[in-house]
């Protein structure tokens, strides 16, 4: 039987025709103004912002973000526990102090009232995560960012398209990150894009994405820097992916649907929420086992993989990360619902494209895996 993929990008004509037409203008590089800042403006437009800056990764545009806040070494970063360690590399690497925040169990997000504790502690800035596309309770971490006058970066790796209030995820804080992974809502095989209003946040990181070359004398270096550049090939792609947004977040929001009329009344899982005043994408359709089901996500998509099922379990909280503990000296807070839930968070198959017959077929495996598994139990 034909393997059930966990995620396929849409990609067609527009795509093509754009890196036809660089390939033919020979224009390659991240220096080209034939896509690049067509991409950037398109994007800015989306999002609502004034600037967009593109680059060549999420981890790239989430290192900006955090240079562009001027952090000193020993600074306290409140950080959502449960996400890719890419959102906490950055503050390592300039030597400031993660302070993992505790999630809500239901949404997965950074739980504000978990925010309000940690902030007493000199809490100098704030990375959310707007996981698995739903975006976090804004309204009140904006209150208590205001209430410190600290600023927020948004990790929107996985939210593109989503809102909370009417207002898109990127919008909100200081400065937004995405990615453009194989597998997010739109693509450019790899890259990424910063967000903000702040000119000079904007000007920091420009100067910062390429080396800091001096505006003069460009040899004559305004900082240190990076070369975070995205190609004019890969911004050819995601200018083209962008005419197809709405279509992609409309296919997720189907494939959400049809997961939740299938699993919706399920004894085994709990399924993503989309509270009101909220608006997900769904980025993978991402399902919570129960503690009852006697098995973790691991396991589950082993067995799925058997069945020619791929799937993924979700990430590691920082908590847990003994070994960054070791390399950078730090020892984080518990974050005990982030630890107890992570080994039971699992993502199906939720390409924009998979069939509602596919759907049903994974709902099926999954449901018999886990009676088998509790009948063997019992």
């Amino acid at each position: 039987m034909k393997e059930i993929k966990l995620s396929r990008p849409i990609l067609g004509l527009r795509e093509s025709f754009n890196v036809l037409r660089a390939m033919q203008a020979k224009e390659i590089s991240g220096y080209s103004s034939q896509f690049v800042p067509k991409f950037e403006e398109k994007f800015a437009q989306k999002i609502g912002v004034s600037f967009a800056l593109s680059v060549n990764s999420g981890t790239s545009a989430l290192t900006l973000a955090v240079r562009a806040l001027n952090l000193n070494p020993g600074d306290k970063v409140a950080v959502s526990a449960l996400t890719n360690m890419a959102t906490y590399f950055p503050v390592l690497q300039v030597g400031a102090i993660p302070v993992p925040v505790d999630i809500d169990p239901t949404t997965l997000n950074m739980n504000p009232s978990e925010l309000e504790k940690v902030m007493s502690e000199g809490i100098k800035a704030i990375i959310i995560v707007h996981l698995y596309g739903l975006p976090s309770e804004m309204d009140k971490i904006m209150e208590i960012s205001q209430l410190y006058k600290v600023p927020i970066i948004e990790d929107c790796a996985e939210s593109l398209g989503a809102m909370h209030q009417g207002i898109q995820t990127g919008a909100f804080g200081y400065i937004g990150c995405f990615s453009f992974y194989a597998n997010k809502i739109i693509t450019t095989g790899e890259g990424g894009m910063v967000t903000t209003n702040d000119q000079a946040a904007y000007e920091q990181m420009k100067s910062l994405r390429s080396l800091g070359f001096g505006k003069n004398d460009k040899f004559l270096h305004e900082s240190d820097g990076y070369n975070f550049r995205l190609s004019n090939i890969q911004a050819a792609v995601g200018f083209g992916q962008m005419g197809r947004l709405e279509e992609i977040i409309k296919m997720k929001r189907r494939v959400a649907s049809i997961y939740n009329s299938l699993l919706g009344d399920s004894e085994y899982v709990q399924i993503p929420l989309e509270p009101n005043s909220f608006f997900s994408v769904f980025w993978m359709y991402t399902v919570i086992l129960k503690d009852s089901v006697g098995l973790n996500a691991k396991q589950l998509k082993e067995a799925l993989s058997d069945r020619g099922i791929e799937s993924r379990e979700g990430f590691t909280c920082y908590s847990d990360q003994h070994a960054l503990h070791e390399q950078f000296g730090v020892n984080p807070n518990e974050t005990p619902i982030a630890s107890n839930i992570q080994s039971r968070v699992i993502y199906l198959p939720s390409s924009p494209d998979i069939s509602r017959r596919e759907i049903k077929r994974v709902v099926r495996e999954l449901n018999a895996i886990i009676k088998s598994r509790q009948c063997q139990g019992t």
